[in-house]
């Protein structure tokens, strides 16, 4: 069984070769012994990597353009090796994890719908090859010649021959991978649903340290010896020391910032650039352009310390933009490239300044960017349109589109997709100004509470999942996703959709599924705590409005938090609640996911709903239940959705 070190000898011998650069290869007199020695390293190479936890056998193919490659078996392994010993090499340039990764003559990228990862050639994009690998691609990170692809769905790690596309390794590592970095003879990952980061050994895989992070950490960045990481829903970064993995600092960006999933660092100035939205959740008279606003928020890394008269409102500076999602800064670092995901577009501040000095309208739903290492091209990758834009830097001008590949989901719901992340037709909001993906971001939530909305304070809900839970909305009045024509008439100042276009809209939620709990057994049952924690769930009374399969009734009920006026720490006086004290049954389902709780976000805990917020026991049968059942009836609650078999063998359904 060949080590992963093995096989990277093999690939950088055989690149040696193939380049000329063994400098006894043009000797006549030597090269079949070289060439017998590379015979030997092959077979080697031919042996599978041992992957460091127990996985099922799964043939992968490897398939290029025009022809594909063989399909290579994978085999586990019985047990994990041991934590290694490596030694700690700080990288020579700020590095960040990336969804897109240039070199001089390739280019790689993740697509997630396609489940694939291609490499093109430079300069005219031609492919080379493609490989489905089975799961949702996240970031990537290049250690020549070894590509490795974090898959934030399956949670595993990937490695790929980045010449090839053969998968010669892949480990499950946790749930909810996303920022994957490779630095020397380490691999730093981020793992968003276990709230952790991850020191691996590039050389097999195998788990070195995990830390603790804040929630829902996502992008990473390096230089010298400080790593950080950037958190999804408060924008906020900790820094560690990437050695010791010992936490140096937290730096929150403030001003309710929110929806970060990268950070970038300066190359020759002590500044760090996250790009995020804020949120002003406390507006008590919202419009669709006082609701979202685009910033690029700005760190001091020498003092750690937010820079906030440094920021850069992308609205002032630049023509009105939407989520900005990554930013890749010129050679000479006095440039700063912000691509906006929601507008589709791309904007260029000049540092010195503070002045944007360009705009160039992309492909649809660009998520990351990458610059060419002469500085004279851009490319963003554009997950909706499923291409990749290129940008002359001197013109800034899209000279090519390189095709990606193909989504192979129905046209509606792809069309319902582009609806759902856009906010650049006029049919959907004013001024480019908002998307529906700006509160609910990846069809998921912001993880905050809206104060001035209709009716009174709103927790933001997630949408995966709201088939057949119709009425929508907290106060049920959403008949179905048609109806919120509303919306984008409304509050995000459109013109408003077509009947296709809603239908569309609506298919594309339909066919969205709750994530599967991390709050589970390895292999994905139910810990026994939550199995009994389902027998309370039923005879605490849980289950007569949050039935199964949905966990809802679909109806309105009263229980007791629906105060006529509350006070709110975020405003003066209290808020008005205008639509009565019932609130539709929200489906549990992706609630270890969804804090704070609650239609107004009142419980920042869970067991706050079940015991401080559950007065008289109008929200189930929970004041005479002991420590322990409280405990296990929250391992079910957490361990949500359930499997078809689960809610067979629980519930009878």
């Amino acid at each position: 069984m060949a080590t992963l070190s093995t096989v990277v000898s093999c690939l950088r011998f055989y690149g040696a070769v193939d380049s000329g650069t063994i400098p006894i290869m043009q000797s006549a007199l030597l090269r079949p012994f070289i060439f017998l020695l590379g015979a030997v390293l092959l077979m080697a190479c031919a042996q599978p990597v041992a992957t460091q936890t127990p996985i099922p056998a799964v043939a992968i193919t490897a398939t290029r353009t025009p022809t594909p490659t063989s399909t290579t078996q994978l085999t586990p392994t019985a047990a994990a090796t041991p934590p290694p010993t490596t030694v700690f090499r700080p990288p020579t340039r700020p590095l960040r994890s990336a969804r897109i990764i240039v070199s001089d003559a390739s280019l790689w990228a993740g697509h997630p719908t396609s489940r694939t990862v291609t490499r093109l050639a430079l300069p005219g994009g031609q492919r080379v090859w493609q490989t489905r690998i089975g799961c949702e691609p996240a970031t990537l990170s290049r250690a020549e010649p070894i590509l490795f692809v974090a898959c934030f769905d399956s949670g595993e790690l990937l490695a790929l021959n980045e010449r090839t596309g053969e998968i010669i390794a892949r480990r499950w590592v946790g749930h909810g991978p996303f920022g994957v970095l490779a630095v020397g003879e380490r691999l730093y990952v981020t793992l968003a649903h276990d709230e952790a980061l991850l020191a691996l050994s590039a050389d097999n895989l195998s788990e070195i340290q995990r830390v603790a992070t804040g929630r829902q950490p996502r992008g990473l960045a390096m230089v010298d010896n400080r790593l950080y990481v950037v958190h999804l829903l408060d924008a906020s970064s900790r820094i560690f020391d990437a050695e010791t993995m010992e936490e140096v600092a937290k730096v929150w960006i403030g001003l309710q910032g929110a929806l970060a999933e990268s950070v970038t660092l300066h190359p020759n100035r002590e500044r760090a650039y996250v790009p995020h939205q804020r949120q002003n959740v406390s507006n008590m008279a919202r419009l669709f352009d006082s609701t979202v606003f685009p910033v690029i928020g700005v760190l001091d890394t020498k003092e750690l310390l937010p820079i906030r008269r440094e920021a850069l409102a992308l609205d002032s500076v630049d023509t009105p933009v939407s989520m900005p999602a990554a930013v890749a800064l010129s050679t000479d670092g006095r440039l700063l490239y912000s691509v906006n995901s929601a507008s589709d577009d791309l904007s260029v501040v000049d540092l010195d300044q503070g002045i944007g000095v360009g705009h160039v309208v992309v492909g649809q739903h660009p998520r990351d960017l990458a610059l060419s290492p002469d500085g004279k091209r851009l490319y963003t990758l554009n997950l909706v349109s499923d291409d990749i834009s290129v940008v002359d830097t001197d013109t800034l001008t899209v000279i090519d589109t390189f095709p990606l590949a193909d989504d192979p989901r129905p046209e509606i719901i792809q069309e319902g997709e582009r609806i759902w992340l856009t906010s650049r037709p006029d049919e959907i909001s004013r001024d480019n100004w908002m998307a529906c993906a700006s509160c609910h971001f990846d069809t998921g939530f912001d993880g905050q509470t809206w104060l001035g909305v209709t009716g009174g304070p709103r927790n933001t809900p997630i949408v995966r999942g709201i088939r057949g839970t119709e009425p929508l909305h907290w106060s049920a009045d959403r008949e179905n996703a048609q109806a919120f024509r509303a919306t984008f008439t409304g509050l995000m100042g459109g013109t408003g959709l077509s009947e296709p276009e809603l239908d569309a809209l609506a298919a594309y939620l339909d066919s969205l599924e709750p994530i599967a709990s991390p709050h589970r057994r390895r292999d994905g049952a139910l810990s026994e705590a939550a199995v009994q924690g389902s027998m309370i769930f039923k005879s605490s009374g849980c289950a007569v409005c949050h039935s199964p399969q949905k966990f809802t009734d679909r109806r309105l009920h009263d229980v007791g938090t629906g105060e006529p006026f509350r006070d709110h720490p975020l405003v003066d006086g209290k808020i008005a609640e205008t639509m009565g004290p019932a609130f539709d049954t929200p489906s549990l389902r992706e609630l270890w996911l969804t804090a704070p709780f609650l239609h107004d976000g009142r419980a920042t805990a869970l067991r706050d709903v079940l015991t401080t917020f559950n007065t008289g026991d109008q929200h189930g049968r929970t004041s005479g239940l002991t420590a322990t059942e409280l405990a296990v009836l929250e391992a079910f609650l957490l361990s949500l959705p359930l499997t078809p078999s689960e809610l067979s063998e629980l519930f009878g359904e």
